[in-house]
């Protein structure tokens, strides 16, 4: 009798002990992270409308970490869940606009949003200005002009 009373209790301490164990083991792997911000034009008007996608190297290759659209204010929020996989916040992130990639950061001072269920909940605020036509005018105008002054001199030599 008291052989079968004690292999009930160990057969339910070790029931208890997997269940925690695994409970456990998903509760600390499970990560979210959040990209938000707001991107404005030169003249600090929202962009409106336009498709930002952020994206994380992974095996070498760039994976997509989500998209969305910017609203009236010209906000977006790009939320990524890595759920039980290992990931390092400490990396490099590119960010895109309608498919064009016009930023790349070294993130490593995310913000710590707290813990719902399981999940450990981190974002970064990542606004962004769209430069003025004069910044990327300006420079390729004067390339231009020195390839048709160097091109000019060349056909005066010859």
């Amino acid at each position: 009798m008291k052989r079968k009373t004690i292999t009930v209790l160990l057969v339910a301490g070790l029931v208890v002990l997997a269940t925690m164990v695994v409970f456990a083991g998903t509760a600390s792997a499970c990560q979210v992270l959040k990209f938000n911000g707001t991107i404005t034009d030169a003249n600090g008007d929202p962009y409106v409308g336009h498709t930002v996608e952020i994206k994380k190297k992974a095996g070498g290759v760039w994976r997509s970490m989500g998209t969305n659209v910017t609203n009236s204010d010209g906000f977006y929020e790009i939320g990524y869940d890595f759920g039980t996989v290992v990931f390092y916040k400490r990396d490099t992130y590119r960010m895109f606009i309608d498919g064009t990639q016009v930023d790349e950061r070294y993130i490593n001072n995310w913000t710590y949003d707290g813990k719902k269920c399981c999940f450990k909940k981190w974002s970064y605020q990542w606004d962004y200005q769209i430069p003025e036509f004069a910044t990327i005018a300006i420079p390729a105008v004067a390339v231009l002009g020195l390839f048709l002054f160097y091109n000019h001199r060349k056909r005066k030599e010859e």
